[in-house]
């Protein structure tokens, strides 16, 4: 089963970066980081993702993670 990353789960609730940052009450910068898995939010923040996605908060750390290994393996191959 694919992991949705946590763009994509924003993307699917129709919200902007801006938007969601507002609602996290975060940056839309450290919003994009943590969306490239650059920065780990706190717990807290997981916990408004994985209610306002409607997901399990066990997806948001998986989406992290997988989003990490991705950009790992991306940096690896250049």
């Amino acid at each position: 089963m694919r992991i949705n990353t946590l763009k994509e789960l924003r993307e699917k609730r129709g919200l902007t970066q801006e938007q969601a940052s507002k609602i996290f009450n975060v940056t839309k910068e450290y919003l994009s980081m943590i969306e490239r898995a650059e920065r780990n939010p706190s717990d807290s923040i997981k916990e408004e993702m994985a209610k306002l996605y409607e997901v399990p908060i066990g997806d948001i750390f998986l989406s992290i993670k997988e989003t990490k290994c991705f950009n790992s393996k991306q940096k690896e191959a250049h």
